[in-house]
């Protein structure tokens, strides 16, 4: 099984490197790097999210390798959009885990991150927490950064859902407690668009609360792919 992991805005596939160990024999572990960003830095990043599930999913469609999915906040809703365009090449994921996001048809809180000046962006980012504090006072890093980030805020605050037949998978859907962009309601509310068992999950923390318990996530991916893989034996 091949695991295909998808970052946050401004987020790069390193995020993931170490779960290549922790979860082999389980699955391969699959971080493709988004355009804008560390090796792929000054590719054009695509105008829309689901331009960019399409070309990130249309390889995998021909692999003939059982796909999972698992993508926090921009990578939830990507993630979603990816198994939406497997499907119309005939390929039906084995499963999506996706976290810090409220399901794709309601509306998110902020939808002008993308027009921010960067000081206002920097400031956005420091509240909403998951940048490390180095960053902040490595101006030449950061600037580096916010035009990869800016545009994939473009991508997320000018996303539009076009209802479609409903995923014929399972899913985990997981949020935090504090995390005011996905209050309980919201998390519940992806079961209208996945027609397999559906798992809500709320923990402790913030928006970012699946960085601050690593542990715990990856402890779940291994029970949750461990239970995909006996159901496609």
């Amino acid at each position: 099984m091949r695991l295909v992991c998808l970052p946050h805005a401004g987020g790069s596939a390193v995020l993931y490197r170490s779960w290549k160990a922790a979860l082999a024999g389980l699955a391969t572990v699959d971080s493709p790097e988004l355009p804008g960003r560390g090796s792929r830095h000054g590719a054009p990043v695509p105008a829309s999210l689901s331009a960019l599930a399409e070309d990130i999913a249309a390889p995998l469609a021909h692999r003939h390798v059982p796909v999972a999915l698992y993508g926090h906040s921009m990578g939830a809703l990507l993630a979603f959009e990816m198994a939406r365009a497997l499907a119309r090449h005939g390929v039906t994921v084995a499963g999506l885990v996706l976290s810090g996001r409220a399901a794709p048809h309601l509306p998110f809180p902020r939808l002008d991150r993308h027009l921010m000046s960067d000081a206002a962006l920097i400031e956005e980012l420091k509240r909403f927490g998951g940048t490390p504090e180095v960053l902040f006072r490595r101006p030449d890093i950061l600037a580096m950064t916010l035009p990869a980030l800016k545009a994939d805020f473009r991508m997320v605050d000018t996303y539009a859902f076009t209802p479609g037949p409903a995923l014929a998978c399972p899913a985990v859907i997981l949020g935090g407690a504090d995390d005011p962009a996905t209050p309980a309601a919201s998390l519940e509310a992806w079961r209208e668009h996945i027609a397999g068992p559906v798992a809500v999950e709320v923990w402790p923390g913030g928006h970012f609360f699946t960085r601050s318990d690593e542990e715990r996530l990856l402890t779940l991916l291994k029970r949750t792919l461990s239970v995909w893989r006996a159901a496609r034996a």
